[in-house]
Order: structure tokens, then sequence, then C-alpha cells
């Protein structure tokens, strides 16, 4: 998988502005505040149609604009397509090959692209949704099911919070309780499934990084119930959860457990990555983990993924750049953002499509 231009309009410092790629290593060159990472948000925009950065699409458009277009093109092994993303005060329209589609889970996926950015330095000290986010992203991509099972629950996690907020009918609360029973099983068992396969893949792309082979690096699921293969066990599970906390539930007026206050943490040699690991460490596990989701990806797509590296060199050294670097297999598209090409040294700049930005983007 590769995408071969992006066509910008009113994004964010781009008025006007066609960017085209090769199908290896980009490399996005210039001083910082250029708009090189406004770049890789509009691909990442294009492959899950939200931003990394922020939660307000408004921002996108540039200023005193009304609307901003971001267009792709990608070739897949099924063929290419363009996608289009446009950008209004009031919401957003969704195209594959011209044709508007209504439902984000048609779009996402379409363009597969695993992103690392500096701001992914939180993720071990941000809150437990901003881990399931990550997580749900990617697994989305990868899966139209669980995103239907995770929107068919959130919509049923609303009715029953505003049922809470209207009544204390603990009849008719059951019923509204019972709507969430089968989507969580769904989203439990794909969720152990994606965490059994990262963590096939992470300790072998964290000791690559390293440089040695005496690490073990393992992400743990925090579920709300044991994984069972008879569903009718898992039910029984799930319902035990919500008589405990019922009298919780109604006297807060909202639904204290779930899918949707489960959690997700990282072990490195048994200790908690949040607590215990220097940012060094806690960067190469970001990038351990990134790998990780190209490689299962691949597993699952059979294409590798675009790979989008912002500003990711800048704290490593020399040596732990050469082995990240070593790490791209060929058929990758990966596109790079740096301030200087030194950070990069050992690529030959035959090998590499060098796109230099200046101090302003038209």
């Amino acid at each position: 998988m590769y995408i071969d231009n992006v066509k910008l309009k009113n994004f964010r410092n781009y008025k006007n502005q066609s960017i085209h790629f090769t199908s290896g290593m980009n490399i996005l060159l210039g001083p910082n505040g250029v708009g090189k990472t406004n770049l890789l948000e509009s691909i990442y925009l294009l492959s899950t149609t939200r931003s990394h950065r922020n939660d307000d699409e408004k921002e996108m458009i540039s200023f005193n604009e009304e609307f901003a277009a971001v267009e792709g093109t990608v070739n897949t092994k099924e063929g290419r397509d363009r996608l289009d993303i446009i950008l209004h005060k009031s919401g957003k329209t969704l195209l594959i090959n011209n044709a508007v589609v209504k439902r984000n889970s048609e779009f996402v996926g379409r363009i597969n692209a695993v992103l690392f950015s500096p701001s992914d330095m939180n993720l071990f000290d941000a809150s437990p949704k901003d881990r399931r986010k990550l997580i749900d992203m990617e697994m989305g991509k990868l899966s139209a099911k669980y995103m239907y099972n995770l929107s068919l629950y959130l919509k049923s996690l609303k009715q029953r919070n505003a049922f809470l907020k209207s009544s204390d009918d603990k009849v008719l609360l059951e019923t509204y309780t019972e709507m969430l029973y089968e989507p969580q099983i769904d989203i439990i068992r794909e969720r152990n499934q994606f965490i059994n396969s990262m963590n096939t893949y992470l300790t072998y792309f964290f000791n690559q990084i390293n440089g040695d082979d005496s690490h073990q690096l393992m992400m743990v699921y925090r579920s709300m119930i044991k994984e069972k293969k008879n569903e009718e066990e898992m039910k029984k599970q799930i319902k035990q959860v919500y008589d405990s906390i019922l009298e919780k539930d109604l006297a807060f007026k909202t639904t204290n457990n779930g899918i949707h206050r489960e959690d997700y943490e990282f072990y490195l040699d048994g200790k908690n990555v949040a607590k215990f690991c220097s940012q060094g460490q806690k960067r190469m596990v970001i990038l351990a983990i990134k790998l990780s989701i190209m490689q299962i990806i691949y597993q699952i797509k059979r294409e590798y993924p675009i790979l989008l590296l912002d500003d990711v060199f800048s704290e490593l050294d020399s040596n732990h750049r050469s082995c990240l670097l070593n790490l791209l297999p060929n058929s990758v598209q990966s596109i790079i953002t740096t301030t200087d090409l030194r950070e990069i040294y050992s690529i030959k700049k035959s090998d590499a499509n060098i796109l230099n930005f200046g101090k302003e983007v038209r």
C-alpha cells in the first residue's frame, strides 16, 4: 500500500498544494513550523477520518475559510482509489472515488497508516480513555465488525445513561443493561485477540531498536471480565458486574463499568512502563508498539500500511536511529519528518525521496 499524492486546500497552513510521494522512503525536510506535521496529519485524517492532534475538526480549516479539502490517491493490492474529505464548520463529507459515503466505517482503513507523533509520549501518563482511543482506532482500521460493535455499544450506553438521569425504575433499567451484553462480549474477544497479537511482536521490536535481546516487553489488557469460550458464561459475568454497581449507577446517574472504562498497561521486564521507565525507554516502547501494529496489519491485510514518523529521530542517538531504520521493510512506504538530514545520515540520498520545505508553504 502506498499513497501517490495528497492535495490540500485550506488545510491548516496549506492554501492550495499538491504533494507527490514515492512508494519507498520519503523525507520531509525543513525547519519547524513550515507544515511538515500538518501534512502527516492530512494523511492520518484520510486513514481514520480524525486528527491525531485534537478533536475539534474546525481547527484544521485555514483561518477565515469556510471549508478545507484533503484528497489522496492510494494504491493497494486491490487497485487504486481516490479518497476525499471535505471539512465544513458543521461537520465533514467523505467520498470514495467521487461517491459520498455516509458511514465512517466505510471509509476508515481504505488507507492504512500508522503514525508516530511526539504526542504519543503522553500515552503512559494519559487517561485510560486516551489509551483506549489508540487501540480502538487501530482495531477499527482492521475490523469493520469491531467498529460496528463499538458503535452499537456506545449508542446503547448513551441510552442507558439517559435513562439513569430520568428514572430509577430498576426493572426497565435491566432492559437497557441487557442491551450492553452482546456488543461487549464481541469487543472483549477482539481486544484479547489484538493484545495477544501485539505481545507476539513487542519484545522483538523493542530489542531490535534497543540493539540487544535482553528485554521483555508486554501489553496487558485490564478487562472488566475474563474471556470464556461459552458466551452465556460471559453474560453471567457481565450481569454480576452490573448487579454489583447498580446502586452506584443509580446514585451517580451514569454507567460506572463496562468496556468504556477498561485500560491497557505496558510492562518492561516486569515493571510498569508508566512508573519506572526513562523517557528514552518510553520512546522505544512507543516505537515498538507502532511497529507491532504495522506487522499486525500486514498479518491480516497481507500488505504493509503507510508508516508516518513525525520527528522520531530527534531524541534517539545514532545507534538507535540506525537500528530503527534497519527495521523498516523495503516494501513499506514511509514518510518521515526531520529538520536535519544528519539525523538520518545512514540513508543514501538515492534511496529516499527528499521533499524540501521552505519557510512558507503555498
